[in-house]
């Protein structure tokens, strides 16, 4: 059976409408809260990950830390720092969800039953994911109010929101059209030991040139282009300078070459990177499940 075929054959055995729907994601999420949170020693030594993330850059800030080219930014590297680390922690979860979540299907055998089930295909990522969101919300939490309450961490005023948000949404498509491709790499590559190609790529990138924990500019000029192939660094750059100001920060050298307002810059980046990366991934996903059906490799035998 071709891969093509086996797409046509992932259609409901019935309609279901979208509060159905939004019924069945409800399921997945208490059922990955359940999970997360049964074994609660390890849940919570889990979420010590975070705090001892947020304490190591906060003792960095408060041995002063001198980051001349965030020194206008309100909060200084505190305020730079945090906001990184808050963006970035939804964007490795719309770029790890949907293999995660497939991988726990995978090797708990629940995938044939799903696909047996009327729930569409959209909505069946949607809930493999959706209680990975949940755990990064907790995590934002934690950043937030621990910069806050330890670090003087210093909120910016409600007159950036709205561009923050449309950099949210931009960037989570963007970074979501990667996760789907990464998850396509389960059954296209046989990628089911916990990494992928694609995961493997974006993460090394993001830690090491994204502007999560230090501006852009002070790396080599080859480091800060190799950047740019990652919707990351849009969006981190974007969001800071939607919520603290573009007269904050120094413009990224990509900036500098567009006769543009650098937010307008970061937002057309990451409108072409989510109009070719969302298709791509969803296209990829499709085919990677439409492959696994025609083989019987949806889930494992042994």
């Amino acid at each position: 059976m071709s891969a093509e075929r086996g797409v046509e054959l992932w259609a409901p055995v019935r309609a279901l409408g979208t509060r159905q729907q939004l019924a069945a994601i409800w399921m997945f999420l208490k059922r990955d809260l359940l999970l997360q949170t049964h074994f609660r020693v390890s849940y919570l030594t889990n979420l010590m990950e975070t705090v001892s993330q947020l304490a190591i850059y906060g003792v960095i800030a408060s041995l002063g830390q001198h980051v001349a080219r965030v020194e206008q930014l309100t909060g200084g590297y505190v305020n730079f720092v945090i906001s990184g680390l808050v963006l970035n922690t939804l964007l490795a979860t719309a770029l790890a969800g949907p293999y995660l979540g497939l991988m726990e299907s995978f090797w708990n055998n629940r995938i044939e039953i799903i696909m047996a089930s009327p729930l569409k295909l959209p909505w069946f990522v949607t809930g493999i994911s959706v209680g990975k969101y949940v755990d990064a919300l907790v995590r934002v939490a934690i950043l937030l109010a621990g910069g806050t309450i330890f670090l003087g961490f210093v909120w910016p005023p409600a007159t950036g929101l709205l561009g923050f948000l449309v950099v949210l949404v931009l960037a989570l498509a963007a970074t979501t059209g990667l996760g789907l491709a990464a998850a396509g790499m389960v059954y296209t590559l046989d990628a089911r030991g916990g990494q992928d190609p694609v995961r493997f790529v974006v993460e090394t990138i993001a830690g090491l040139v994204a502007g999560v924990y230090f501006p852009l500019q002070v790396l080599p000029a080859w480091m800060q282009w190799l950047g740019y192939l990652i919707p990351h660094t849009y969006a981190i750059d974007g969001m800071r300078r939607a919520l603290f100001g573009s007269s904050s920060l120094p413009p990224l050298p990509l900036q500098s070459q567009l006769p543009l307002p650098p937010l307008l810059t970061d937002l057309i980046a990451l409108t072409l990177y989510a109009a070719i990366a969302l298709p791509l991934g969803w296209w990829t996903f499709k085919r990677g499940m439409a492959l696994a059906r025609s083989d019987g490799r949806l889930s494992r035998w042994l």
